[in-house]
């Protein structure tokens, strides 16, 4: 498979190129609009201990806020308190099973929300696990990182230069992971891989993917923080899944199925066998 290597060989139904050229964004947002609500509301409550126990190692940092920065821009060191992070490390499981269903629903596929994502949370919890491990560690080291180099007396230009690329160089890379682990029979460092790899080579259109959820969060969470709060419970957290979603499948379509052969291409190659 060349640079992207590993065994893509998961039976299943797959897309016709008729079906695929019918896919619109703004179609598909419109027909699974209250099936996004759902998705979104299942994968909060699926995730309600590890956001409650975020909200409990946070809290204590918020109520003494000044104290918490002292902490963190400390006179010798940085150090950004571990315990916040710790929940989001527990997380990917169910992302995988949110994944699955995304990806099915921007493919034009039915999938029965509740049994598929528990049953593809479970057959994925391994690679999930690690690479919700592996994501939230690097985020931490990353933003100690930032900071550390952003006070050691380099120029400040040259550090935010810097940070701003590699940060979304790593938010980017994360576009791919969970879609790949959810569709691809392959090794956790083939997927990481080719996540870094898709990161770099469509930079421009993730930025753009990036620019536009982005966007949408941060003005909200601005000028209507309540209104940003009560939306990522109900539809915001499935919405930008989905939005991210429906470019990468365009992209693992064209640069990964597409390298199948023919009489692979006609079998089904997308239900897990993990």
């Amino acid at each position: 498979m060349g640079i992207f290597g590993g065994n893509f060989s998961k039976p299943g139904k797959g897309i016709s190129k008729e079906e695929a050229a019918k896919r619109n964004y703004f179609d598909i947002l419109g027909r699974r609009f209250w099936n996004l609500v759902k998705l979104n509301l299942l994968y909060v409550l699926a995730n309600i201990i590890f956001i409650a126990a975020f909200i409990f190692f946070l809290f204590p940092y918020l109520v003494d806020f000044e104290a918490t920065i002292d902490l963190i821009f400390d006179a010798e060191h940085v150090v950004f308190p571990i315990w916040p992070f710790v929940p989001f490390m527990l997380m990917g499981p169910f992302t995988a099973g949110y994944s699955y269903v995304l990806r099915n629903w921007v493919r034009q596929e039915h999938a029965f929300m509740a049994s598929d994502f528990f049953e593809h949370s479970k057959k994925n919890w391994k690679q999930g696990l690690a690479l919700s491990v592996i994501g939230t560690v690097m985020t931490y080291l990353f933003l100690t990182a930032f900071f550390f180099y952003l006070r050691c007396g380099l120029p400040r230009v040259l550090v935010l230069t810097l940070g701003a690329i590699i940060g979304l160089i790593l938010i980017c890379s994360g576009f791919y992971t969970y879609p790949m682990v959810v569709t691809f029979d392959m090794k956790l460092k083939d997927i990481m891989r080719n996540s870094l790899i898709f990161a770099l080579a469509k930079l421009p259109q993730n930025l753009f993917i990036l620019l536009i959820v982005g966007a949408v969060h941060v003005l909200l969470l601005w000028n209507l923080p309540i209104v940003w709060l009560i939306l990522m419970v109900f539809f915001l957290i499935a919405w930008s899944g989905f939005t991210v979603s429906y470019y990468v499948w365009h992209v693992m379509n064209k640069h990964m199925i597409s390298q199948l052969p023919a009489e692979e291409k006609e079998e089904a190659i997308f239900e897990d066998v993990k």
